[in-house]
């Protein structure tokens, strides 16, 4: 029932019942007016009767009949108003009857009127001689008249109600117009139209719902959105999103935690979460679980979880407290969780890396201290004895130049190996640690090995550059750059058949070493894939990356190779001090 028809219904009702209360006091007046009216014409009938009763017995002469004088009397009278009048003799017999009244004859009201209205007068008696006369109060003409004023009444009754519930539908329906409006308005939003506003309207009241609405709406719109947002994150997360209820009953699961575990959300929501927590870690789950209901929050703990075919994965879990906003009370958990399978393999490699360059620094060091130590020897020993041999020699030599002979010849030769074995002996060395690093310094130690190797192998163009600062690099930076410049005279010798090599150390001022070794020899290619070519170009490498430095190859077949290094200056006071530790912990 629309609240129009309820407002025309509820109107009517109360008119009708106005209507009714003044028909109720009309009807009551009417009862009055025709009583007070029937009693005051039966006083008067009464005392008209009264007196024709008196002139009839006046008028009677002896010994006639009073009777027959009443009658003409009355007869004479005719009809008393709305009495009926009745003569009867001493047997009851009835001798005379007033005419009908002939006001608005054949016409009467209705019977219910009739009744309402019509008051209950006693019939009057009145003693003659020789008979009685009886006087009937008939009402009905008047009550005819009170019928004939009531229809107009209520015809006029009628049309008032008609007139105002037509008045109050059209002023209602006008009223509520602004109602459908409001009403279509929460329909759309009802449907998810948060874009829905309402126009202003005329009338105040419907206004402030108008702005009320709106402002509604648009928070709506923005909380629908916000939702949307934190919704699409929470699907397109590559989290696992799982929600907990009270209850430790699952009530959300997000793709990627399909993923990541197996169980799609039919298979999983209304489960026990307890199903990806591994038995030995449930005591764990239920500390965690109990400090979120406390309102505590966990924050990226690595642990792991079992995935639907009962395999362990590694993840990073953190988990907060789910408040309702409303009541203020913890309503469940909510749980994110990340795969950190690989990244745990990828740091256990970085680690195991680590390890091996701290490994691979301590060989460097202790194989350059070795070589060290042979070059000291060879030169100490063996140097001193070849030294001696030779002299020894070249005395025999002097003394027996004279005479000449097998002898002689034969010390020549002494002489002669001892001087090859001399010469060997210092290449050896030299190979083994360049003197020139230890007392001259990375630039004379470089000029050294390369104007040496250039008279060993005229044949190949060398062209050298050396720019900034190049002392007081450091032992570890020093001996890196040499072995890398003398690995790649080697390799250009040995492999790559090379007419030209450009060698380039410069001293950055950012702080960092460039060296860069060119030759246009063959390149690297698979058939030069040899393996001392791998050894060397992992040794290079392992020594560059040693140093936290960067080391490159960019080869094309039949253009050359070109090995490129960067050697970060300002770590090396920090590794001299990682090496020493090492040194220190191989040494306990």
């Amino acid at each position: 029932m629309s609240l129009r028809f309820r407002i025309n219904l509820l109107i009517t009702v109360l008119t009708s019942v106005f209507t009714l209360a003044v028909l109720q006091l009309a009807l009551d007046d009417t009862r009055r007016s025709i009583r007070e009216e029937m009693e005051g014409a039966n006083r008067i009938t009464l005392q008209l009767l009264a007196a024709v009763i008196n002139d009839s017995r006046l008028i009677a002469r002896d010994g006639e009949d009073g009777n027959v004088v009443l009658r003409s009397l009355l007869r004479e009278i005719g009809r008393v108003r709305a009495h009926d009048i009745q003569l009867f003799d001493h047997d009851d017999k009835l001798i005379y009857a007033s005419p009908p009244s002939l006001y608005k004859a054949g016409v009467s009201a209705p019977p219910w009127f009739s009744k309402l209205v019509a008051p209950e007068l006693p019939v009057m008696n009145l003693a003659v001689e020789g008979g009685n006369v009886t006087v009937t109060t008939d009402s009905s003409r008047s009550v005819l008249d009170a019928w004939e004023d009531a229809k107009r009444v209520l015809v006029v009754i009628v049309a008032f109600l008609a007139a105002v519930n037509v008045l109050v539908f059209f002023l209602t329906g006008r009223s509520l117009r602004p109602v459908s409006i409001v009403l279509e308005g929460l329909k759309r939003m009802e449907r998810g139209e948060y874009h829905a506003r309402l126009p202003g309207f005329a009338l105040p009241e419907f206004d402030a719902i108008s702005h009320t609405f709106n402002r509604m709406a648009v928070e709506l719109e923005q909380s629908h959105a916000e939702n949307r947002r934190l919704a699409l994150i929470a699907e397109q997360s590559g989290d696992a999103i799982v929600i907990v209820d009270p209850d430790g009953l699952i009530t959300y699961w997000n793709p990627a935690a399909e993923r990541l575990f197996g169980w799609n959300v039919s298979q999983i929501v209304g489960h026990p979460a307890s199903l990806t927590v591994p038995p030995e870690r449930a005591a764990e789950q239920e500390g965690w679980s109990r400090l979120v209901r406390e309102r505590g929050s966990i924050d990226h703990v690595e642990t792991q979880r079992l995935t639907r075919d009962r395999r362990l994965v590694e993840v990073a879990l953190s988990a907060s407290p789910l408040v309702d906003p409303v009541t203020d009370r913890v309503i469940g958990e909510i749980l994110s969780m990340r795969d950190i399978t690989e990244t745990k393999r990828a740091r256990e490699a970085e680690l195991q890396l680590a390890q091996n360059r701290k490994l691979t620094q301590l060989t460097q060091v202790r194989l350059e201290e070795e070589r060290r130590a042979i070059a000291r020897e060879l030169h100490d020993e063996l140097g001193q004895c070849v030294t001696a041999i030779k002299t020894i020699g070249a005395v025999i030599v002097q003394k027996t130049a004279a005479s000449g002979g097998d002898i002689h010849r034969s010390a020549e030769t002494i002489v002669s190996v001892a001087s090859h074995m001399y010469d060997s002996v210092h290449g050896i060395i030299r190979q083994l640690r360049p003197s020139a690093l230890d007392h001259l310094g990375l630039r004379e130690a470089l000029e050294d090995a390369i104007g040496s190797w250039g008279q060993r192998h005229p044949e190949i163009a060398c062209r050298v550059h050396l720019e900034g600062q190049l002392d007081e690099l450091g032992e570890r930076v020093n001996i890196t750059v040499f072995r890398i410049v003398q690995e790649c005279l080697t390799n250009v010798v040995k492999h790559a058949h090379a007419t030209q090599i450009e060698i380039s150390v410069i001293r950055q001022e950012t702080g960092c070493l460039d060296v860069l070794v060119r030759d246009n020899g063959r390149g690297l290619t698979e058939r030069d894939g040899t393996d001392s070519v791998r050894f060397g170009i992992m040794g290079m490498r392992e020594r560059v990356e040693a140093l936290k430095g960067e080391f490159a190859l960019d080869t094309v077949p039949g253009g050359g190779l070109a090995v490129k290094v960067r050697i970060p200056l300002g770590e090396q006071a920090g590794a001299d001090g990682a090496t020493a530790s090492l040194d220190q912990e191989q040494g306990a």
